[in-house]
């Protein structure tokens, strides 16, 4: 049996599963192969608070809206990296070496550790920098 290949995401690619915006198709196909079994996703812990915060602020989202994206955003079952003060460190060096938030870093530090890479939807603030640096980031 073929093992599947894992990725980690950052909130920029999870946000468009709950919204239409550019590239959200290729986001969604992401989501789709993991509920296939052909990808492994792999989230931060704070990955579900970046995400419902975004959505939060979106025009369209009531209360009962976010609340069914958020727990249907749990019921996928992605894998969750848990911060350690290890992980943490790390990220802390990602982000001043990039010079990114500790929130862009964070997902990168992951992939780092688990020899894979991070996708990305956001291209100037988080790919671009730290793509130049050689971390492990895809653009979507």
């Amino acid at each position: 049996m073929e093992r599947c290949r894992e990725v980690v995401l950052d909130s920029s690619v999870v946000v468009k599963w709950f919204s239409q915006e550019p590239k959200s198709v290729e986001a969604l196909e992401l989501m789709e192969s993991h509920l296939q079994g052909s990808a492994g996703l792999v989230a931060s812990e704070i990955l579900f608070c970046e995400v419902g915060n975004a959505l939060r602020y979106k025009r369209e989202y009531s209360t009962e809206k976010l609340k069914r994206a958020l727990s249907d955003l749990l019921h996928l079952h992605m894998k969750v990296a848990h911060t350690t003060e290890d992980l943490l460190l790390r990220t802390a060096e990602v982000a001043c070496d990039g010079e990114v938030t500790i929130y862009d870093a964070l997902p990168v530090a992951i992939a780092e550790r688990r020899k894979t890479i991070c996708i990305t939807a956001d291209e100037e603030t988080q790919y671009k920098k730290l793509r130049a640096k050689g971390y492990p980031i895809q653009l979507l």
